[in-house]
């Protein structure tokens, strides 16, 4: 098994055929601050190349009404369906919700860690 992982803010204008595969919701409170966060699982397809989107997108509402919106996506390549699922539902059923800014790190730990343990089973 190999893979790559490529983090992408946009879509930088190139077409890709995506399908969504799962999605979940997480509203929570902190410091009187309202967060909604929302991750995406999605296959997508570009230049003949195959493979698995897993995005995150947060809005965050202050006490006194501002919104801010950030999101990520991190782009699964050669990454069997399976183990793209098992990372996205460790993301969306975290304890503490992850915010986008840390899903390639996480995305990359646990991809890692799989290799890891791998390789120990083989020997």
């Amino acid at each position: 098994m190999w893979f790559v992982i490529k983090k992408t803010f946009s879509d930088r204008g190139i077409e890709m055929a995506q399908a969504t595969i799962k999605k979940s919701t997480r509203n929570f409170w902190k410091d009187g601050r309202e967060f909604l966060v929302s991750y995406e699982l999605k296959t997508h397809e570009s230049s003949g190349t195959s493979g698995y989107l897993i995005r995150a997108h947060l809005k965050e509402k202050s006490p006194e009404g501002k919104e801010k919106e950030t999101g990520s996506c991190v782009e699964l390549l050669y990454l069997y369906q399976e183990v793209s699922e098992r990372i996205f539902n460790l993301i969306a059923n975290a304890e503490e919700p992850v915010f986008p800014i840390h899903l390639p790190d996480i995305v990359r730990d646990e991809i890692f860690g799989a290799l890891v343990k791998s390789v120990e089973s083989y020997f």
